[in-house]
């Protein structure tokens, strides 16, 4: 068996520092992902009819697959609990100089907003509604929103 140098050792070292570091932090992409809900793909279909409806300034922020029921209790007008899902989709708008701004306190995102309802069964947007905070997560911990 070949014997390390003291660079070696060291190079293996970092390797194997960094290897472990980065465990907590795949784990926890996984366990967002959980959170945020993996069947919300089927809602990236609804992304061109939800960006004609904000503009094509909006910065897409997440998507998210929720049964209408809750999606009505933040975009309000939806047909209440009939049982179907839809996709909620939020993007932030630059303010009047052109910047993207969001605050982030006390587990609460502020900002201009405007939240998208799609139905995936008539492939259209029902709502549209704009926010001055989000009503819940659309991306994973490690971004701000």
């Amino acid at each position: 068996m070949k014997r390390l140098t003291p660079t070696g050792a060291r190079v293996h070292a970092r390797a194997l520092l960094a290897s472990l570091l980065l465990v907590p932090v795949l784990s926890a992409c996984a366990g967002a992902s959980a959170g945020l809900g993996t069947s919300s793909e089927a809602c990236f279909t609804a992304l061109p009819s939800a960006y004609k409806a904000v503009g094509s300034r909006a910065k897409l922020l997440g998507v998210r697959l929720l049964a209408a029921g809750k999606v009505g209790k933040v975009v309000e007008g939806l047909p209440a609990g009939d049982g179907r899902t839809l996709c909620l989709l939020a993007f932030e708008l630059p303010d009047s100089k052109g910047e993207y701004r969001v605050v982030r306190r006390d587990d609460q995102v502020f900002g201009d907003f405007k939240l998208v309802a799609y139905s995936l069964q008539e492939k259209k947007v029902l709502k549209v509604r704009a926010r001055r905070s989000l009503p819940m997560r659309f991306a994973h911990e490690i971004s701000i929103v």
